[in-house]
């Protein structure tokens, strides 16, 4: 089952080095909400003419969003959720290979 989009902005996880999230499962009743956390390297690999900061990481998050969502939609329907959880909720890492 993929993952839908949610109105919701990126916020930088200082401590992982990535902005994160929010997605749902498509179709599950009740709702569930997935933390899609993406590396600032992978970010900075979608267009990497721009700025390796945080400003160009939210930059290039709003710039590929959808292909941001179509690669944690794809690792969800291919692996499932991280065995790691992100404060208690189900999370999806995305790195530079999951983007590519």
């Amino acid at each position: 089952m993929p993952l839908a989009h949610e109105k919701s902005k990126a916020t930088t996880q200082s401590n992982l080095r990535s902005l994160g999230f929010w997605m749902s499962v498509e179709g599950q009743t009740p709702h569930r909400s997935v933390r899609v956390i993406v590396s600032y390297d992978a970010l900075s690999e979608l267009d990497p003419s721009n700025i390796r900061d945080i400003h160009g990481a939210l930059e290039n998050f709003e710039k590929f969003r959808t292909k941001i969502e179509a690669a944690a939609s794809k690792k969800y329907d291919a692996v499932g959720f991280d065995a790691d959880k992100f404060e208690g909720m189900p999370a999806i890492r995305l790195t530079t290979d999951d983007l590519y």
